[in-house]
């Protein structure tokens, strides 16, 4: 790899280190998640840094690189995404991930599949028939949207004469409509598993796959929990599988779990995630 990159509205470093500037804690923990990558590649020579100002790329200390023909690791927030793929092509950069191949990862369900069913709607679609959804999934039921914004388990409670679609957040209860603004969102509605907990929460791992290889596997958890060999195993045989599709982009994140279907354990895909915007955990060590 030749470069990481990150972009800043700065010129500089100081966005990832001055973290008292964000009132948005989805932002700050962005930036202070990204803080060891930014500096392991400016001990590497390899830091890569997007000025969003000036839509140029520079080091550390404001020079100009040319990106030509070089081969980039892009790292951003969600909505930085487009800007700085289209830049680096525009530059003619080698990413290891473009625009229409984040956007194939976003819908990763219509060219994988794995052992549950999805519906894929709107959240309004939801929101207006929650008699066909109560009767389908119960009154428990899970949903994300198709772009990374909401992710949980939702329940529709009776209020009154109505039904009413409800998500349980931390200690709080947030009616669906606040988390997701339009209901022209898109929206994938599946049944709300029984993911299977340890001692270190659910059993889950997140995995950045560059170039069809696996770069790094992490429980999702910021502690340091050792991954079953079986596990590795497992996961290797996915993303084998995975190279194997034609269509499928080689670089991607993916998430995997164990969850209990009737006494099953199922091992399978959780979800997907594009590369350049996935946050990552204890184990995630993207710079090498």
């Amino acid at each position: 790899m030749d470069y990481y990159c990150f972009p800043t509205r700065t010129g500089d470093i100081s966005v990832f280190f001055n973290l008292e500037q964000y009132t948005d804690s989805s932002e700050r923990f962005f930036y202070q998640t990204t803080q060891e990558n930014v500096m392991l590649a400016k001990q590497k020579g390899k830091l890569l840094l997007f000025d969003l100002r000036t839509q140029t790329f520079i080091d550390c200390n404001g020079n100009a690189i040319d990106i030509r023909g070089k081969e980039i690791f892009p790292r951003c927030q969600i909505q930085e995404s487009e800007q700085l793929l289209n830049a680096i092509a525009n530059n003619r950069g080698n990413s290891i991930v473009s625009r229409t191949d984040s956007k194939i990862v976003e819908n990763w369900f219509e060219y994988i599949d794995v052992q549950r069913k999805f519906l894929r709607t709107t959240f309004g679609e939801v929101q207006n028939n929650l008699h066909f959804y109560e009767k389908k999934f119960g009154n428990e039921f899970f949903l994300k949207t198709v772009k990374k914004q909401f992710s949980n388990i939702c329940h529709i409670i009776q209020m009154g004469d109505s039904k009413v679609l409800f998500s349980f957040v931390g200690h709080s209860l947030f009616g669906g409509n606040m988390l997701i603004s339009d209901n022209l969102t898109p929206v994938l509605v599946t049944d709300a598993l029984s993911i299977i907990k340890d001692d270190y929460g659910k059993r889950e791992w997140r995995v950045f796959v560059v170039k069809g290889k696996i770069w790094c596997i992490s429980r999702t958890s910021d502690d340091l929990v050792d991954i079953e060999p079986y596990i590795i195993e497992k996961i290797q045989r996915k993303i084998e599988q995975l190279s194997e599709k034609s269509i499928f982009p080689s670089s991607y994140c993916v998430d995997f779990f164990e969850y209990d279907n009737n006494g099953e354990v199922v091992f399978d895909i959780c979800e997907f995630n594009p590369i350049e915007c996935s946050g990552v955990y204890r184990n995630n060590n993207l710079v090498f």
